[in-house]
Order: structure tokens, then C-alpha cells, then sequence
């Protein structure tokens, strides 16, 4: 960190070892003082970076693949430094700089391990995502890709990527349609579960698609045809007869699927 606050720089000026972490007054210090902890934390950013840069990667790669800003980062890495600071025992004799550097990697990585499955939009994102939001409501609809990107003055390529990481995380109780006959709402789950056909056209394509992409790794090629039969709308009699195999089949196939559902959608749950 090239510019620091007034004060620090002052305080540098004075002795270049003041906010100095390999003086143990200084780490004792930093355990009973906030002020003088939040001073250290700032004079010493620059072991924040180099963790970073040597042990995870460069911090433009890691935005790019994880989808968060560099500041995110930064504060991972000082939460790490804090921490470090807490659990610090200043009688082991080991050098702080080499503690340190192990709590704030470790702060980074389980943060980007966590937040694997789950798109995070980056702030630019987010706030292209609220314009194209605010543009559908006020004409009525969402227009084509090119016109959004004419309306907003920004480029195709951005606004596609927007709408993609714009969509949430689906849920087996989210409504996918309406039985029309019964006037009832249809979740996913419903969809599975259920041995009755339902109305084409209920279950969106893309979302059917997501389905399937994410069991399909643990289905056999019998499982995964069961499966698109049903989603297509197929009620589990014609499924049977489509596929030969018994309609008992047919319902443990789906009772495995909606079990390898109900495990990855806990695993998107904060």
C-alpha cells in the first residue's frame, strides 16, 4: 500500500518499525488496542498481497474465475490478519509474517471454496443486472439482447453475461406451472414425485435442462432417459412402456433423482 493515512505515515516517519509485526510489543499491542490494530492492519497490506499473489494466484485471475471484487479479497485477507493476530502466541518464538500468511490464505480459500456453486455477480454486474431489471419493468417486457444493449449504451457481449449470472438459484418448491384441471400450483418436486402427466410447455427448457445437468453424472443412461421422459411430461405408465421397464422402476428411478436434487440444493442454501 503506497498512500497511507496521514497519521500512519507520520507515525512511520518517526520509526519505520512502529506498526512493525515482527516486534512482539507491538503484536501485544495490537491484541488489546482496536485503534492501534486497525493502524497495523493498513501499514501492513502489503503481506495481505503477497500471500495472495504467492500462495492463490494473481487477484485479476481470481476475480475473473470467482466472480468477486478485488476489494472482497482484501477484506478476506485482513479478516485472516486479524484472526491471526488473536491466535498469535508471541512466546513460541515464531515469526509472525510466516502465521499470518497461513490465516489469511486459509480465510481467502475457504471463501472461494464455499462460494464455488454458487454464481456471485461482481458489483459492475449487479449493477448492470438492476438496469436491464428496471428497463423489463418499465416497457412491459425483456426486448432482444441487441436492443437492451442499444437502450442501455452497453455491449452485447456484457448484457448476455449479465442475464446469465442474473438468474437465481432455483429451489424444488419453487411454482414451475399450474395444473389447469385442478387450478393447483406445480413445484418441481411435484413434477417428480407425481405418477400424472402435466400440460406441455409447464416446465421451462432451460430450467429442464439445469435439471438434468445437474444429476445426470450420477444416472445411468436407462435413469437419464426416465428422467427426460418424465420431464417432457410423460405421465410414468408411458414413461414405462416408452423405456420397458416396469412402472416400479420408473417411480425409483425418480425418487433417486429427487434425493440427488434435494442434496444439491441444500449445497446452494446459505
Amino acid at each position: 500500500m503506497d498512500n497511507f493515512p496521514e497519521h500512519i505515515s507520520a507515525n512511520l516517519a518517526v520509526s519505520k518499525d512502529y506498526y512493525s509485526m515482527d516486534v512482539i510489543v507491538n503484536i501485544e499491542r495490537c491484541k488489546t488496542d482496536e485503534r492501534f490494530l486497525g493502524e497495523c492492519l493498513l501499514a501492513n497490506e502489503n503481506l495481505i498481497w503477497h500471500s495472495v499473489h504467492k500462495y492463490i494466484g494473481k487477484p485479476e485471475v481470481i476475480v475473473k474465475n470467482h466472480c468477486v471484487e478485488k476489494d472482497d479479497i482484501l477484506q478476506l485477507g485482513r479478516m485472516g490478519f486479524i484472526k491471526a493476530v488473536k491466535a498469535f502466541d508471541t512466546g513460541r518464538g515464531v515469526k509472525f509474517s510466516s502465521f499470518a500468511v497461513t490465516a489469511i490464505v486459509r480465510e481467502i480459500r475457504c471463501f472461494l471454496r464455499d462460494s464455488a456453486s454458487i454464481i456471485r455477480p461482481t458489483r459492475t454486474a449487479n449493477e448492470l443486472i438492476n438496469k436491464i431489471n428496471r428497463l423489463e419493468y418499465e416497457v412491459g417486457y425483456l426486448p432482444s439482447i441487441p436492443d437492451i444493449a442499444i437502450m442501455l449504451d452497453e455491449d452485447e457481449e456484457k448484457i448476455t453475461k449479465a442475464l446469465q449470472v442474473g438468474k437465481g438459484v432455483k429451489y424444488l418448491d419453487e411454482p414451475v406451472g399450474t395444473d389447469v384441471q385442478q387450478s393447483q400450483v406445480i413445484t418441481l418436486l411435484d413434477v417428480i414425485d407425481s405418477g400424472e402427466g402435466i400440460e406441455d410447455g409447464v416446465i421451462d427448457k432451460i430450467y429442464v435442462d439445469a435439471v438434468i445437468e445437474s444429476v445426470k453424472r450420477k444416472l445411468s443412461e436407462k435413469e437419464l432417459n426416465v428422467l427426460e421422459r418424465r420431464l417432457q411430461g410423460f405421465n410414468q405408465t408411458q414413461t414405462a412402456d416408452i423405456e420397458d421397464v416396469s412402472q416400479m422402476r420408473v417411480s425409483r428411478i425418480m425418487r433417486k433423482v429427487a434425493r440427488l436434487l434435494e442434496s444439491t440444493q441444500d449445497k446452494t442454501e446459505v
